[in-house]
């Protein structure tokens, strides 16, 4: 992790990763309940390629990292395959329910933090 931020009075925390190093969603998990808090929901903005496997399921690959996180079907991951092999920015959910975690995409992301590559951010702490 590259850099962290917390807020009581938002109860959230936004994470920042460094460039071109994976996340593991289960370890972030594991950590904040070692901290003694519980981990919500969490937003992540991302530049990377959609890329439809050979099975027809669709996979966001972050750049920098070639993580490949499942995308959930829906409207949003229906637009995303038509974008396939080209690199774009997207906002998503993770749905932590399902193993692998699955992306669960809300849109086109905003412009990115200056200076943020692959996964710049991430949100999605509960109950500090």
């Amino acid at each position: 992790m590259q850099q962290s931020k917390t807020s009581l009075e938002t109860q959230s925390a936004t994470l920042h990763f460094k460039p071109g190093k994976p996340i593991d969603f289960t370890q972030i998990d594991r950590s904040v309940d070692r901290a003694g808090f519980t981990t919500g929901e969490i937003t992540i903005w991302a530049k990377g390629t959609p890329k439809v496997e050979a099975d027809g399921r669709l996979v966001f690959v972050v750049s920098g990292t070639n993580q490949a996180l499942p995308v959930a079907d829906g409207e949003e991951a229906a637009r995303l395959k038509a974008q396939a092999g080209k690199e774009i920015s997207i906002v998503a959910k993770v749905d932590r329910k399902q193993q692998p975690p699955r992306l669960l995409l809300i849109g086109p992301a905003d412009p990115k933090p200056a200076g943020a590559k692959g996964m710049g951010e991430m949100k999605g702490t509960k109950g500090m």
